[in-house]
This record gives structure tokens, C-alpha cells and sequence, in this order.
């Protein structure tokens, strides 16, 4: 199981204008690179969006994190998607792990969706890449099966 957790109390814009806050992954129950990861979350969740998409039109994507040489690699295999940690040459990794299509669709909709409605309430809804977030989240909310 691969579940994509974000901790919107965390968020953070930097004088740049960059947003930051505690993004990361559990992969079979381990969490990945680590609870409470803090990264610049909207790119990252866009990126993770986009590699969503690609990998759901049978495509590899590889999705890197923006705070250290570390990604999630993202397969499909069959009627499911693979998912490998992937992390610096002489680290230990983490095993693959599998998901179904739809339901890394509707975890990576829903987490972004909450990192949408948490920049809208902080004023930053004409961000950049906010609007970038919201774009991409709309290309793969459409592919998703109805409820």
C-alpha cells in the first residue's frame, strides 16, 4: 500500500514566495524519506501529480524530492503500480511496493485538494504553482472511475 500523507498546519512561505511543509509517503507501513518530511511541498505534490498521470498512461515517472537526492519511482506493473523509494547509492532502500491505479489516483487528488484548500485559506491561491497544483489535480481528478 502507498498512502501520501501532508501536514498542512507546517505550511511556510519564504520570502521567495516558496512554499514549504511536511510531505511524505508510507510505502507497506514504513514511512519514506521520513515523517514529516519538510520539503517545498506544492511543487513536489504537483510533480507527484504529474508522475501519477504518467505512470496511469503507462508510462515510468520519477518523481524527485526537492530537499536531498531522493525520489519515488513510480511503474506500472499489470492492474497495478509499482512504487520504489529510491535513494542515494549506498543507502538501504526500501522494499517496492504495489497500489491499484485508482486508489494512488484518489490518494495523491485527495492530499493535494487539502493542500489547495489550505493556500486558499492562507491567501496564496494566486500562486504560481499553486495554480499549477490546481491544474494538474484537475487533469487527474477527470481520469478518476466515479464513486
Amino acid at each position: 500500500m502507498f498512502r501520501t500523507f501532508i501536514e498542512t498546519d507546517s505550511l511556510e512561505r519564504a520570502s521567495s514566495g516558496t512554499i514549504w511543509g511536511n510531505v511524505w509517503h508510507e510505502m507497506d507501513g514504513l514511512h519514506f524519506p521520513g515523517g514529516g518530511w519538510n520539503d517545498m511541498i506544492v511543487p513536489y505534490v504537483t510533480a507527484l501529480a504529474e508522475g501519477v498521470c504518467e505512470a496511469l498512461s503507462g508510462g515510468k515517472a520519477e518523481v524527485d524530492f526537492f530537499d536531498g537526492p531522493l525520489a519515488v519511482e513510480m511503474l506500472p506493473v499489470g492492474p497495478r503500480i509499482q512504487i520504489v523509494a529510491i535513494v542515494p547509492e549506498g543507502t538501504p532502500g526500501l522494499a517496492p511496493c504495489y497500489t491499484g491505479r485508482a486508489d494512488l489516483a484518489a490518494d495523491v487528488v485527495k492530499q493535494g485538494e487539502l493542500l489547495l484548500d489550505a493556500c486558499e485559506q492562507r491567501g496564496w491561491s494566486l500562486d504560481h504553482d499553486v495554480r499549477r497544483l490546481g491544474l494538474v489535480l484537475g487533469w487527474l481528478r477527470d481520469d478518476l472511475p466515479p464513486v
